[in-house]
């Protein structure tokens, strides 16, 4: 409910702040509104279902023993998740961009402006390349009390929410200047979805990775285009990329 009251208000923020913004949405093609609204019904409750239901189950039949075996203080459980399990996330996200799976996640980086209802826009399939539907559900088995665990899994769904909208401080601001020192903003965000230089940006919660690794990019404006074209109809973007046409690189 928290995750739905955050879309919601960054909705209202989007549509307030800028008239433009409205005309783009009003302009948005059926094939387009399909996209995200299937993508958005799989991620917002297919995948969280299937989490705490066929994966929890499955991993009670096949290894009972660990349930509930690693005990953590509250930071700690909170940390395993936003911290450690955002580290496999930039890895997750980098093997995305390779040459076996691009092709699986350039529906995503076909959006042509940032909001977010292409928050979660991608293939049926590639849902379940990332490591979140996977992680997440052992973290919650395997802790005794996993109480923070899913609050910055929580967290990391809303950040998820913002870097994909245009809603963020100025970034001469001192504000903007504080976040920026931790986290991933819309604003770097942004350049991951660039049409040229997209290979950058790869963290979800935490710029750190991408500054450890060299791939932060934040050049002091935002980016012009973004995305790329896939020749694709909207059936093959949901169902079939494996079929097909090849996925013009971002880079």
């Amino acid at each position: 409910m928290m995750i739905f009251v955050w879309f919601c208000a960054l909705l209202v923020m989007m549509y307030s702040r800028e008239v433009e913004w409205g005309e783009e949405l009003r302009k948005k093609s059926g094939g387009a509104w399909l996209l995200d609204g299937v993508s958005l019904v799989m991620q917002g409750i297919v995948v969280p279902l299937m989490q705490t239901t066929y994966l929890y189950l499955l991993l009670a039949q096949c290894a009972p023993a660990i349930r509930g075996a690693l005990s953590l203080s509250p930071a700690g459980s909170f940390l395993l998740n936003f911290v450690v399990v955002d580290y496999a996330y930039y890895w997750n996200h980098r093997l995305l961009h390779g040459r076996v799976l691009w092709r699986w996640h350039a529906v995503h980086h076909t959006a042509e402006r940032m909001d977010v209802f292409v928050t979660s826009r991608n293939t049926l399939w590639t849902h379940f390349l990332i490591v979140y539907v996977w992680i997440n559900a052992l973290g919650v088995f395997v802790l005794k009390d996993p109480t923070y665990y899913i609050l910055a899994a929580s967290l990391t769904a809303m950040l998820d929410l913002w870097r994909h909208s245009e809603v963020m401080p100025k970034r001469r601001g001192h504000f903007y200047r504080l976040l920026s020192r931790a986290l991933i903003t819309p604003y770097e965000h942004a350049w991951h979805h660039d049409r040229e230089k997209a290979n950058c940006n790869f963290g979800a919660n935490l710029n750190w990775w991408d500054k450890i690794h060299g791939t932060y990019l934040a050049p002091g404006v935002y980016p012009e285009r973004f995305g790329v074209e896939l020749e694709w109809t909207v059936f093959q973007k949901l169902l079939f990329p494996f079929r097909a046409g090849s996925a013009a690189r971002l880079y």
